[in-house]
Parts: C-alpha cells; structure tokens; sequence
C-alpha cells in the first residue's frame, strides 16, 4: 500500500462505522475503568475514589471550619487529611482564588462533594468542547481523549480548566471578547497554564480580552484574600520554594509529569540540562505564539496553537493536564471533518491518543511513560496546520457531505 493511500485510509478511518464500533469499545473501557476505581473503595484497598480530591476536600473543609492557612502548611494540613480521610501526604499548591471556589464543598461529606464536583466540571467540559467541535461526530470523537478521562479519575481540576479555556477560545469565534477575558480569568487558579494568554491576545490586538482576563483575575484575587484574609495569600507565597522543591526532587514521580523537563529527568539526565532544554522549548513557543496570532488566521487555528503550547511551555505538567489538549484536538478534527485533512494530519493525532495510554494518566505506575509525546505530537500538528492554511495550500480530501 502507498503511502498517499495509507495517509487517506487513516483519514477516512474516522468517518466509518468501524471507526464508531472501536469508540464505542474505548468507551466501555473507560466505564470499567472508572468502575474498578469506584470498586476498589468497599472492595480493595479502600482508597477513596478521585483520590487527588482528598486535598481539595480537606482545604476546603479546613477553610470552612476557619482556618484557610492549613492547606499552605503542608504537614499539619497532611495530619488533617489523616484525620479525616485516612490517605494523607496529598499537598495544595493552589492560590488563594481555588480555595474560593471550592469552599462550598467544604460543607459537604467528601462523597458527596466529590460528586458534586465532577459532575458539574463533566458537564461544563462537554458543553464547551461540543460547543467548539459545531459537529456531533466531532465531539463524540473528541470526548473520547484519554486526557479527559485522566482527570476524572484523579478527581483533579481538568476538566474544568477544559470548560474555561475552551470557553474563552468559543468566545472569541463568536467576537465576545470581554467573555473570552473573563472565562481565562477566571482560570488564573492554574497560572503556569495560562502564561502565554497575554501574550496571545497582545499579538492578535484582543485589547478587550486582555483586559476583561486581568480585571477577573484581580478581581477574584482581591475578593479571596477579603473572604480569607491578606495571611493566607501570604502563607501561599511563602509556599512557593516548598511547590518548586516538590518539582526538583521529583517528590511527584518524574513519569507523571508531561513536560519536556519531567521526559528528561525520568532518564535522569542532568538537572541544569533538563532546565535549560525546558527553558528553550518554552521560548521558542512563546515566540510561535505572538507569531501566529498576529497573523489573520481563523481564531479555530490560533486557538488550537494556544492550548497546545500552553501545554509545552511549562515544566508542571502532568499526565491529567493533558485534557486541556482535547481543546486542539476537536479543533483539528472539526477542521479536517470539514475541509479534509492535511497529510499525516489524521496519522498524528491517532498516535497521539495511542500514545496516552502509555502514561500514568490511567492510573498504573510506570517508571518511564510517554506522557511528552502526545503533547509535541498535538502541537506539530497544529503548526502545520497553521502553516499550510497561511499559505493557502490545499488539503488532502475534498469536503465531504454533512
């Protein structure tokens, strides 16, 4: 078989019923998944289900009852979660503005709390990729990206870092600026994933937006340290170095995290080259960034750009963080569903996905995973697919019938 052929094959793969029976089955699979984790509360080890939710329970819990500042003191806030979850030693590194957010759920039992929490970050996720993906067929595909699933179990913030930062890059399709602004303020409870936002909207002249996300972000800054208090923003600062020496001395194992930094620490090549490689990749997509949004490309394209270097530039990545690239993957889908798909387009963002499962992501421990592949392997695609459009050459299939 030729390789034109093999390309087209591939890209075809995704229209056919073959395609829909292998979802189906993926889907299956992530139920039993999600069904064995539940399971293994009453019937394994007794690990509460959404285990990384234990610290945003307990913060929240504390907050409640009081006292903000014990989730920054990473001790006796550890002493509290054996207290009263058993499983303990799982820190908070999130400013004062999560804290906000969450404190409701500090009134409920953490069942129920967690449930809460998943079910409405799930439902907001969902709506803002079908939102982007403006196919069923598109989001169908795209809700099946291990990412997603990834966040779920974890019980982390995922999905709902999905809805927002989706939401802003639907927002801007639809002209509505300040919404754009004030839904990727609202994310600024993840600062390391929404560096290079301002740098977008600067280069792409979106004064609106980059207006509207500051004033959010101080906004709800401004009203968290009044609900908590000036000491606890304090305490989360003098945090810092702590949150900096977890990453170092890979107090997370170097296999979660899905950074260039994290790939290279796991070989344990040495800390100042891991830094320094790290530090260039981060540059140079800080500089692919300014230069595709001041072009006049589809918002659809600097979008999908964004959220794919978003995920390379920082070294604090981990393996669930990569839902945020469901976000480029329904906006390349959406286009190649479309338009047709570039050549190798379709073939990249199957290994992609492929290549998710040989993370820790799925909840087994591994030494040694591949959680930077997908990452690079997303965002090469969507420099391609931000080069050919520029340059006005063709795709590889005609249009298909919708």
């Amino acid at each position: 078989m030729n390789e034109k052929r093999q390309e087209r094959f591939v890209a075809r793969f995704y229209r056919s019923e073959i395609a829909k029976a292998v979802a189906a089955f993926v889907i299956v699979i992530y139920m039993g998944r999600l069904g064995w984790d539940i399971a293994n509360m009453f019937i394994g080890d007794g690990k509460p289900f959404f285990a990384d939710f234990i610290s945003f329970w307990t913060a929240a819990h504390s907050a409640v009852g009081g006292d903000p500042v014990l989730p920054y003191h990473y001790e006796d806030f550890s002493a509290r979660q054996k207290e009263l979850m058993v499983w303990h030693k799982f820190a908070f590194f999130y400013p004062p503005t999560w804290l906000l957010y969450i404190l409701p759920l500090g009134f409920l039992p953490y069942m129920a709390a967690v449930l809460v929490f998943v079910i409405l970050s799930v439902g907001l996720a969902c709506w803002a990729l079908a939102g982007l993906a403006q196919s069923s067929s598109v989001a169908f595909f795209a809700l099946l990206w291990p990412g997603l699933s990834f966040g779920v179990l974890h019980g982390q913030n995922a999905m709902l870092n999905v809805a927002l930062f989706g939401g802003c890059i639907a927002a801007l399709e639809r002209r509505q600026e300040i919404l754009a602004g004030v839904l990727i303020g609202l994310m600024a409870y993840k600062p390391h994933l929404g560096v290079l936002v301002p740098v977008a909207f600067l280069a792409g002249g979106y004064w609106k937006a980059f207006a509207a996300a500051a004033a959010t972000t101080v906004a709800v800054a401004l009203l968290s340290a009044l609900v908590f208090g000036l000491e606890t923003w304090q305490a989360f600062l003098d945090q810092v170095p702590f949150a900096n020496t977890w990453l170092v001395d890979a107090m997370v194992p170097m296999s979660k995290f899905a950074s260039l930094f994290g790939f290279l620490r796991q070989f344990d090549v040495p800390l100042g080259v891991a830094s320094g490689l790290q530090a260039l990749v981060s540059i140079l997509v800080f500089v692919t960034v300014a230069w595709i949004w001041r072009g006049a490309l589809p918002v659809a394209i600097k979008g999908a750009v964004l959220v794919s270097a978003a995920c390379l530039a920082t070294p604090f990545i981990l393996d669930y963080d990569l839902a945020l690239l469901a976000i480029p993957v329904v906006l390349l889908m959406r286009l190649g569903w479309r338009g047709g798909f570039l050549r190798f387009e379709a073939e990249m963002l199957l290994l992609a996905f492929i290549a998710m499962f040989f993370t820790s992501g799925w909840g087994l421990r591994l030494d040694h995973s591949a959680a930077f592949l997908p990452n690079v392997l997303v965002f090469a695609a969507c420099i391609r697919r931000a080069i050919q459009t520029n340059s006005g050459i063709k795709t590889e299939l005609p249009s298909p019938q919708l």
